[in-house]
């Protein structure tokens, strides 16, 4: 998006700052890529278009954690979708809102919520998305409850969340041992020279985990995506392992999730 130079750096210093806090060396680099955030989520939402057939265009969306906004943008520009946002993070809502104000939508629509209280009245949404912030949130049962209720029956909701008993930390970018206790990970991110803090915000669940929350909910079903194409552009060692543990353990990075609210 050809947002405006004042904004651009905008987001670029917000996003340096979110990466040093994971000691991530190319926090430069990184950050600049966040320019191309509405790109990324481009590509995401033709997925899940052509793996389910979503009809996307002219839809009510809520986005939850809605982060710097390159998904509403997405949803609103290319599907002209009326987008809704929740976000607790002051900066982010205060980029949102310079990107409505570039790109036209309407920044009223964007509240300074969390997942697990939702304001907006029950079976409102066509779509729900929730990506990369189900790991960060306070009650993660209570979170998949609320978006469930504000989706409308035979709507969809859409999550993406790390799996933890993938052995790589998507956060501070390390082999990360997430089966011990957080005081044990800290100690270990300590010794590997990292930042410390950021690791006590992040919720580790596996895909049982989330099994058992979602059979609680009786008005839904769900099915899990598998991409065949993770991890192929990495060589060496490393790769070959983390191949090995996709294809052959089937230990996918993240957990793609499709809930469908029944009728």
């Amino acid at each position: 998006m050809n947002y405006s130079l004042t904004l651009q750096n905008k987001i670029i210093s917000y996003y340096e700052r979110y990466y040093k806090i994971c000691g991530l060396l190319d926090f430069k680099e990184r950050a600049k890529n966040r320019l191309n955030e509405e790109e990324r989520d481009a590509n995401q939402l033709r997925d899940l278009k052509n793996i389910f057939n979503f009809d996307f265009n002219n839809k009510k969306h809520l986005v939850v954690g809605a982060g710097t906004g390159g998904l509403g943008v997405v949803l609103k520009r290319e599907y002209n979708g009326e987008v809704f946002g929740i976000e607790p993070n002051e900066q982010e809502l205060e980029i949102i809102k310079e990107k409505c104000s570039e790109m036209g939508l309407d920044f009223s629509n964007f509240k300074k919520e969390v997942a697990e209280n939702i304001s907006f009245s029950d079976n409102f949404f066509d779509f729900v998305f929730c990506i990369t912030v189900l790991e960060h949130v306070q009650n993660v049962e209570q979170s998949i409850k609320e978006m469930v209720r504000v989706l409308r029956p035979g709507g969809f909701l859409y999550i993406n969340t790390p799996n933890s008993l993938f052995p790589v930390e998507k956060h501070y970018k390390v082999i990360f041992p997430t089966f011990l206790p957080k005081i044990f990970g800290k100690i270990y991110l300590f010794f590997r020279g990292k930042p410390t803090a950021f690791i006590g915000s992040i919720n580790f669940f596996t895909e049982r985990k989330i099994n058992k929350i979602l059979s609680k909910q009786g008005d839904i079903v769900w099915t899990r995506i598998y991409q065949s194409g993770y991890m192929s552009d990495k060589s060496g060692l490393k790769g070959f392992m983390l191949r090995f543990i996709i294809k052959k353990l089937f230990i996918y990075p993240d957990q793609e999730i499709v809930i469908k609210k029944n009728s």
